[in-house]
């Protein structure tokens, strides 16, 4: 059998020029799956998130992404054509590099020092700690963004006693909640933001790099599609993805489609439902984190 091309090197470049957190961490995926089956070959990324892959086994060197690929590297790519094939992205993108049946996980790897440094920001407290995200793609696809009212309005809803966080920009709106027990952070660096969200005891968001970032870390997630894209494609099965059920979703359209134009797809997930798959997967963290006790 003839090895496709990316195994038959010994030192192997990856190149991913869009900016996304989620889209770079795609990359993680593939320098694993190469050492999975070539455990000597030496993997260097190029990317404009070089911060995700500092303490990353897998990779040798980590170096900023140019606007074209070096001779000889080879590009991560899923989005030509768009919308992409009714595959998850992570067995697409590894397909197309001749890299088969690849386990659908991303990797990231925090380090003690940033591990302690998070523990002086926020201390251990009994308190359930929930990072929450409202915010992905909000300057970029219309049709990503969960309805601010269904944020406002899940805030309102979650008991008092859980601790909430949110990891923000400075370009960012506030976060729609007048919650006592919330806290926002901005401007943060990527590295204390994922030792952060790994302390946590669960993440809500919609799909986005932090909902990316929280599967690869082993967060328990409650992930919100709305119209855009769908989680069969860019979910996880190990977290709770909740899709609208609408005969025109997913469309594929950062504005939206017709029937819609990003008014309905955006509300279709109600609130309600998120805080009460939100309260379950706390409850099993911490049913869980007791076993572990035992």
């Amino acid at each position: 059998m003839t090895l496709p091309e990316i195994l038959t090197r010994d030192e192997v470049r990856l190149y991913r020029a869009p900016r996304g957190l989620g889209d770079a961490l795609f990359i993680s995926t593939v320098a694993r799956e190469i050492r999975k089956r070539r455990p000597e070959t030496r993997i260097v990324v190029e990317t404009h998130w070089q911060q995700l892959f500092h303490s990353n086994p897998d990779v040798a060197a980590v170096f900023p992404a140019g606007s074209s690929p070096r001779p000889g590297s080879f590009p991560i790519v899923y989005e030509q054509p768009w919308p992409p094939p009714r595959k998850h992205v992570l067995k697409l993108i590894c397909e197309r590099l001749g890299l088969e049946d690849p386990e659908l996980k991303t990797y990231y790897s925090t380090t003690p020092e940033e591990r302690m440094k998070v523990r002086s920001i926020r201390p251990s407290s009994s308190s359930p700690l929930l990072v929450v995200h409202p915010f992905s793609g909000f300057f970029a696809a219309r049709s990503k963004q969960w309805d601010f009212r269904h944020w406002k309005r899940f805030l309102e809803l979650l008991p008092p006693e859980i601790e909430t966080i949110r990891f923000g920009g400075a370009e960012d709106p506030a976060t729609p909640t007048d919650r006592q027990n919330h806290r926002e952070m901005a401007g943060l660096d990527v590295r204390i933001v994922a030792a952060l969200l790994q302390s946590a005891d669960a993440f809500v968001g919609q799909e986005s790099g932090l909902a990316h970032l929280a599967t690869a870390l082993g967060v328990p997630s409650v992930v919100i599609f709305t119209g855009f894209v769908p989680p069969d494609v860019f979910g996880y099965p190990q977290n709770i993805n909740l899709a609208p059920d609408l005969p025109y979703a997913p469309c594929w359209q950062k504005d939206g489609c017709a029937p819609c134009k990003a008014e309905i797809c955006t509300r279709a997930i109600k609130p309600e439902t998120v805080c009460d798959k939100t309260l379950e997967l706390l409850e099993r963290s911490r049913r869980r984190a007791r076993g572990k006790l035992r």
